[in-house]
């Protein structure tokens, strides 16, 4: 009986997939069974996963390539087979305590739920670019669902390879959803309105690779990836908070504005990669949130980058260019 089980989905993982492994091999407490679920990978990932030798993977192939939604939602088709099962894409990391923590802090949920960890950002080679949450450090805790959702919401996501499902052996409660940008936010935010089973671990146990090939980055010039994805997220998850109805409408003029800031600054950066893409976002954000919405989000944005121009840093777009690696 597998108490916790390791998924890797994979295309074309060569280039950090070793690291990835390793990670896991280096784990305090071991996950029972390793499954590499390979998408139809043309380059060296099957002779990776075979020439590993310290930790032993299951190597599967799917017949098509199946996409990367479609290969996630066939890990979470082994759910069946597990009590605890951990997701981790093939660039990402996670510390050697990562397991044998957030198992502890699971035992605490009677039935299905997720724990999750904090998480840093990295960079091709590793170097730490940024913590994405600033917040208290403390013991582990079970929270609230809107405190988890609140932050799902306005897209500061919890990661994926930073969370350990509870499955309990049973079907998944939910699938991941076609929204390629943000389908791991969405998903983990139904899976906890649907169980109610939510322990947050504040320890920075997870590493985000941010590189050129990855999805987030090869989706930046699709306007329903890079832009509507995020709105149609942000309106999913805001049914399910449970709150009086005053606050819900605060709650939803503040995602509103939000999302018009959070489009200026993608207008930003297109601005200096593809203007022409900037002339989309421009039209696109009147549509989605009004020209007085648009007008404060503008203005936000220019306030927030005076403050860190003072402070000898650059603005968001520029930071995000830098960091991505981007090019026109």
């Amino acid at each position: 009986m597998t108490d916790l089980l390791t998924v890797i989905p994979v295309f074309n993982g060569e280039r950090f997939l070793l690291a990835t492994l390793a990670c896991l091999a280096a784990q305090t407490r071991r996950p029972d069974r390793v499954v590499v679920l390979d998408n139809g990978s043309t380059d060296s990932t099957p002779e990776i996963v075979a020439g590993f030798a310290s930790l032993r993977c299951e190597f599967r192939r799917n017949e098509t390539n199946l996409g990367v939604l479609g290969n996630l939602n066939r890990c979470l088709s082994l759910s069946r087979e597990t009590r605890h099962l951990h997701l981790i894409m093939a660039d990402d990391l996670v510390q050697p305590e990562f397991n044998a923590t957030l198992l502890e802090a699971l035992a605490v949920l009677p039935g299905r739920g997720l724990a999750y960890c904090f998480n840093e950002t990295i960079s091709q080679s590793g170097a730490v670019l940024g913590r994405n949450q600033q917040r208290p450090t403390g013991a582990s805790r079970r929270i609230p669902l809107n405190r988890f959702l609140g932050p799902q919401s306005e897209l500061a996501t919890v990661l994926l390879p930073g969370v350990i499902l509870k499955t309990e052996f049973q079907e998944p409660v939910c699938l991941f959803h076609d929204l390629p940008q943000v389908a791991d936010g969405l998903f983990l935010a139904e899976w906890a309105a649907l169980t109610g089973g939510v322990v947050e671990v504040p320890q920075f146990l997870c590493q985000y690779r941010l590189h050129p090939f990855n999805a987030s980055s090869r989706q930046m010039y699709d306007l329903k990836c890079f832009v509507d994805d995020e709105w149609d997220l942000t309106s999913r998850i805001f049914d399910w908070f449970q709150e009086p109805r005053p606050a819900h409408a605060w709650r939803r003029l503040r995602l509103l504005l939000l999302h018009a800031a959070r489009m200026q600054v993608k207008i930003d950066m297109m601005d200096h990669l593809r203007p022409p893409f900037a002339d989309e976002i421009r039209r696109r954000r009147v549509e989605r949130v009004g020209r007085a919405a648009a007008a404060l989000g503008w203005t936000v944005v220019r306030l927030r980058d005076a403050l860190r121009r003072l402070a000898g840093r650059p603005g968001r777009a520029a930071e995000l260019i830098s960091n991505a690696h981007v090019e026109p």
